[in-house]
């Protein structure tokens, strides 16, 4: 009766392998916003190599370069690799362990024992094989797999992030250089503008037609056109130096830097306004959110595991004896067999408070998800409204230069005409040429704007899965 008994309680929970104690994942996703209908275009803007948009090769190949080379890349993979081993190991544990041994042993009794054998000298020699399972009753050796498979993939969602980033920082700093130089060659030519306006006005003062402070004013001008041309020379080797560390190059390589650019920005792509349906499957930092959130909910499983009995099943065969030349024999030979059982009876709060530990970091997992999810959205609107923004600046901008470039016109006429002095056409040069140097300071806003959307979009890179 009681081999029966055993039987039907072995049966049971042979049945009742492999439940899971984890919860059910109810995924909170915060209330999206309505479909737009200009979504799909955006969604074809928005490819793995946007930037290849532009027509820049020199761009195009700072970013290979940057791909190659970038040890936040290279990090991120590395984590990707280790991430990727602890999820082969947690698919190892659920199943068997089968170990060989041998051994050789040399001995001498006690001569004061009470044994009869005391004072004994004799040998041993074995060779034995143990093999070893648990029986995943409860679920906890899937789960720790689960766990680590989402953990690994949050890791590759990761890399993704810092691929990501990485070429949009690239991109940007590329785009500040170019419009650096513009700025330079544009900020020199009003160097020249506001020397000439000086020289103008210490003419005038040496023929007593104007005061000193009059010709120190236009010495004022003269010199923080210079400062301002400094401080754009000192900004070209900053931003030199970053677009250097993000493509990955050694310290000797960036003393001896050189990168060549297009002398113009290029024009900004079309991007139609919408939000792409599938943004929360695009951002990696969304799918790591997610991710981690079910390895936080599969570690549930693991803690609550511990409430349960473990049952694990031992075997071991092999040879022994005293004497190496009868180890072959069929006499040699020694096996055993048998279940072991495990069950928790007092451990005064350790499992309860492991549980509440791994539901708190459940909880926690949830929080940062719908945080990502907000935080992505947020980024979207503010980039689209950015360059709704940028659009309308560059178009008054534009204007503002037009009319300079008028004023300067007439300005040059009136003056070869005899009706104003020189220091009139110099002040329409000046203010043609700082609109100018604003127009470019919008343009590569915009372009930055631009970047920074499709990194909110994801920067149109897919999964592994995908």
């Amino acid at each position: 009766m009681k081999r029966s008994h055993l039987s039907v309680l072995l049966a049971t929970a042979l049945m009742l392998g492999g439940c899971s104690m984890a919860p059910n994942l109810q995924i909170q996703t915060p209330e999206l916003p309505v479909q737009h209908t200009e979504e799909n275009a955006t969604a074809e803007i928005v490819t793995a190599e946007w930037w290849k948009g532009y027509n820049d090769p020199q761009l195009n190949t700072l970013i290979d370069e940057a791909l190659r080379n970038s040890d936040d890349l290279k990090l991120a993979i590395s984590n990707v690799n280790t991430a990727k081993a602890l999820l082969g190991l947690s698919e190892a544990q659920r199943y068997p362990t089968l170990d060989a041994s041998a051994s050789a042993n040399r001995q001498k009794t006690s001569e004061e024992s009470i044994s009869p054998l005391g004072g004994m000298v004799y040998n041993t020699y074995g060779i034995s094989a143990t093999l070893g399972y648990e029986h995943d009753l409860w679920g906890k050796l899937k789960n720790q797999e689960n766990a680590a498979l989402s953990e690994f993939t949050a890791t590759q969602a990761e890399r993704d992030t810092v691929r990501i980033t990485l070429v949009s920082s690239v991109a940007e700093a590329y785009f500040n250089l170019v419009a650096i130089k513009r700025q330079i060659e544009i900020t020199e030519q009003s160097v020249e503008a506001f020397k000439e306006g000086y020289e103008y006005r210490l003419r005038q003062h040496r023929f007593g037609e104007i005061d000193p402070m009059t010709a120190e004013q236009a010495h004022t001008l003269y010199a923080n056109a210079k400062l301002s041309l400094e401080g754009l020379k000192e900004s070209k080797s900053l931003n030199e130096n970053a677009l250097a560390l993000l493509v990955g190059r050694t310290p000797k390589e960036m003393n001896e830097r050189t990168f060549t650019t297009v002398k113009e920005l290029p024009h900004p792509l079309n991007i139609p306004a919408g939000i792409p349906s599938d943004l929360l499957q695009r951002r990696p930092d969304i799918r790591s959110a997610e991710e981690l959130l079910r390895a936080a909910n599969a570690n549930i499983g693991v803690a609550k595991a511990a409430y349960f009995p473990s049952i694990s099943l031992t075997g071991n065969i092999g040879l022994e004896s005293s004497e190496l030349n009868r180890l072959m024999q069929n006499s040699a030979g020694v096996w055993g067999i048998g279940p072991s059982l495990n069950v928790p009876l007092f451990d005064f709060g350790r499992i309860k408070n492991q549980v509440a530990g791994a539901e708190s970091k459940q909880e926690s997992a949830q929080i940062q998800y719908v945080k990502s999810v907000k935080n992505a959205f947020k980024e979207v609107y503010d980039s689209l409204k950015k360059i709704e923004s940028s659009k309308v600046k560059i178009a008054a901008q534009e204007e503002g230069r037009d009319a300079y470039v008028k004023l300067l016109d007439l300005s040059q006429t009136r003056y070869d005409a005899g009706y104003v002095d020189y220091l009139n056409v110099l002040e329409a040069k000046r203010g043609e040429l700082d609109s100018q140097v604003n127009l470019v300071s919008l343009q590569v806003q915009m372009l930055a704007n631009q970047i920074t959307l499709y990194k909110a979009l994801g920067g149109g890179w897919k999964s592994s899965a995908e």
